[in-house]
């Protein structure tokens, strides 16, 4: 049984942030469109019921509404996703169901609505307490609307709560960071995701940084990620990926999809989706950023899907380096039977030699688990995750 996971995309904001890099269109005050959400549930029908023509048992694993700004949908917005949702879905008895919010729009309201309906898990974008950095990166929400919405999730939502954070933004020093994170600490999400800042070429923040106007210490930035990682874990979080720390129990099912080599549906303009054939390649399928051509699309139900989507064939060179690429993010790592089911091939010995080599190192860990072999980086091997990926390319 091919279950799945299901990604949906709601490409607008009201701001954007100088280091985001993720497709998104400004919409001022507007919202959400609502031709954009009727061509994103006619979408959703029109894949689902072509996957599930391929895999007629199949079952959904976990939704993921991310943006963008998804906390921009109305309640009636929402409901129409749900019911094209639940027309189309057979949920796994665990699923998980998250959306992604802005603090600046969580209302009691809003977490009323959300705590009664299909969704289990809110992801909430904190990224800094510090105004002065919060400012400067152009959040909307500052540090009074980020502790206002930390105090509303907390009193009226009561399924599982991530949080995201960002290490070393500019402007941000090592004690003030340090204990922001043990107030954040102390509203008792269940996960925490902390990233390192990712200064990307074409956001406003990488045209500074080209420019010479933003001067940044990468090797601070190291270092304050570290302390970060360390607090957390001192707090009770323990880290099972690169960037993301759970309580036990709390990793994010979606997310796993993912390192796991899954399968996994793109609904809306911009998305992604990959399904894997039986010999390991796959078929990925990028949604057009072009929201009008995306919205005619799938509203007047036209012809050519070429015209909506680009469809890139994963042949099995990429496939089975993807396969360590994101497996190897986490600190469960890869299964040896994993890999032979999902290639049907023998593990690649190469890469049985550059762990051997990391084990003597004490960077890497090959354990027997039943009938299976499990390969990782630990704790410190995980930190040169990059490195490992070059040397088995």
């Amino acid at each position: 049984m091919n279950n799945f996971s299901l990604y949906l995309h709601i490409p607008f904001c009201i701001s954007k942030c100088d280091y985001c890099d993720f497709f998104s269109i400004p919409c001022k005050d507007q919202g959400v469109p609502e031709e954009y959400v009727e061509a994103l549930c006619n979408e959703i029908s029109f894949r689902v019921k072509e996957y599930k023509e391929q895999n007629p048992d199949c079952l959904c694993k976990s939704v993921y509404i991310g943006g963008g700004t998804p906390s921009l949908l109305k309640p009636e917005q929402f409901n129409q996703i749900f019911k094209a949702i639940s027309e189309n879905i057979a949920f796994t008895r665990n699923y998980e169901f998250t959306v992604e919010m802005n603090p600046d729009d969580i209302t009691e309201d809003l977490l009323s609505f959300l705590d009664s309906s299909v969704i289990t898990r809110i992801s909430c974008g904190i990224q800094s307490l510090n105004d002065k950095v919060l400012k400067n990166m152009h959040r909307r929400a500052g540090k009074a609307e980020n502790i206002r919405a930390l105090d509303l999730l907390n009193a009226f939502w009561h399924k599982t709560l991530s949080l995201d954070l960002i290490s070393a933004l500019p402007l941000e020093d090592e004690t003030e960071f340090l204990e922001n994170l043990k107030t954040i600490c102390s509203y008792n999400p269940h996960h925490i995701s902390l990233y390192s800042l990712t200064i990307e070429e074409e956001t406003p923040l990488g045209k500074q940084f080209e420019s010479g106007i933003l001067d940044y210490d990468f090797d601070f930035a190291d270092k304050m990620w570290l302390l970060g990682k360390k607090l957390l874990e001192q707090q009770g979080f323990y880290q099972y990926e690169v960037s993301n720390f759970a309580k036990k129990g709390y990793q994010c099912g979606h997310n796993l999809t993912y390192w796991r080599h899954e399968n996994y549906i793109g609904c809306g303009s911009g998305a992604t989706g990959t399904v894997y054939n039986s010999d390991g390649t796959g078929c990925r399928i990028t949604n057009v950023e072009d929201i009008q051509k995306y919205c005619s699309f799938w509203k007047n139900n036209q012809s050519s899907l070429d015209e909506v989507q680009i469809v890139e064939n994963v042949d099995l060179e990429t496939s089975i380096f993807e396969f360590f690429m994101m497996g190897l993010r986490t600190l469960e790592g890869v299964s040896k039977n994993h890999f032979i089911s999902c290639f049907n091939k023998p593990f690649p010995e190469k890469i049985i030699d550059e762990f051997e080599k990391w084990e003597k190192e004490g960077l890497s860990e090959i354990k027997q688990q039943d009938n299976d072999i499990i390969y990782r980086l630990n704790h410190n091997g995980i930190l040169y995750l990059n490195k490992f990926l070059e040397n088995i390319l």
